[in-house]
């Protein structure tokens, strides 16, 4: 069998809607292998309560694209997943699942298909980049799908300088709900907003100059819309920034905020945050994270 740990992504990270995205270090491990004949997978988490264990998983579906690709055709697979990124919080575990899976199906088949392959063919199986793209290069990625092609930018974000804090609710909202709410145009104001942030982000994570997130982290393209479905949202903007935190944002399509914080004041952060979490009766999980500059990788 081939294991692959992949790890946990944050993305739009604010202004960069679909295009920036940032790997974390919480993974998933996804071990898969050819067999005699059929289908098998075992989840070895919660996980296994509700994800599919037919040809509707998506390990199989991103390993049966790469197989079609390929034009291979196996005589069975085996899948073993063992997923500790939270389902359908905006953490990226549904592009954890599609780059295990390609990255084991690419080995299996003998493909041969590069880094940027992989990178590419993901992004286009999922229809944005900012997820698969940073859960194989790690670091942060600005990323863009022109054709069949991703173009990419890495920048390592040193754990040493910068914590991303995350508030994780007792509550799901799947992506297709959350898209569902954005308009299809947006106020030329608004557009030249999110332009000028999310250059701002990128120069401030390049330079290290993060007392720029301040500003660089806000957004007007899909915040301010997905907030009504995340009930407590606001209190815990407030929360974050009692508890000196840069700037927070909603990861991915949500519910799960993030704060970003500079390294040094992560022990002041945790405890403030926390009490404040406990003043107001709020059932929202708190969790600390790094960056992962590594990404994706063969682990068996």
């Amino acid at each position: 069998m081939i294991s692959v740990k992949v790890p946990a992504t944050s993305a739009n990270i604010g202004p960069g809607f679909d295009c920036i995205g940032i790997a974390l270090n919480l993974y998933n491990t996804i071990s898969a292998g050819e067999c005699d004949e059929g289908l098998k997978i075992d989840i070895q988490d919660e996980s296994r309560h509700f994800l599919p264990r037919d040809k509707r998983n998506l390990v199989y579906r991103a390993m049966n694209a790469v197989f079609s690709e390929a034009g291979y055709y196996p005589r069975g697979i085996h899948i073993i997943q063992k997923n500790e990124i939270p389902v359908t919080r905006g953490l990226g575990s549904s592009s954890a699942s599609i780059v295990g899976g390609m990255i084991a199906a690419n080995l299996i088949c003998q493909a041969k298909m590069s880094k940027d392959d992989i990178i590419s063919f993901a992004a286009n199986f999922e229809g944005h980049p900012d997820n698969t793209t940073p859960a194989i290069t790690g670091g942060m990625a600005i990323a863009v799908i022109n054709g069949d092609k991703t173009r990419y930018q890495k920048i390592e974000i040193s754990p040493d300088k910068l914590k991303f804090a995350v508030f994780i609710p007792d509550f799901i909202l799947k992506t297709k709900k959350a898209r569902s709410i954005l308009p299809p145009v947006v106020p030329r104001e608004d557009a030249i907003f999110n332009t000028a942030r999310a250059s701002l982000l990128t120069a401030a994570m390049i330079t290290g100059n993060y007392e720029n997130l301040i500003t660089a982290l806000d957004d007007r393209l899909h915040q301010q819309y997905r907030k009504r479905f995340i009930k407590g949202i606001d209190k815990i903007f407030d929360i974050a920034i009692q508890s000196k935190a840069l700037g927070s944002y909603i990861s991915g399509a949500g519910p799960a905020v993030i704060s970003v914080i500079l390294s040094s004041q992560k022990e002041e952060f945790l405890c403030a945050a926390k009490e404040y979490l406990l003043h107001e009766d709020m059932k929202w999980d708190l969790m600390m994270l790094e960056p992962d500059n590594f990404g994706a990788r063969i682990i068996d």
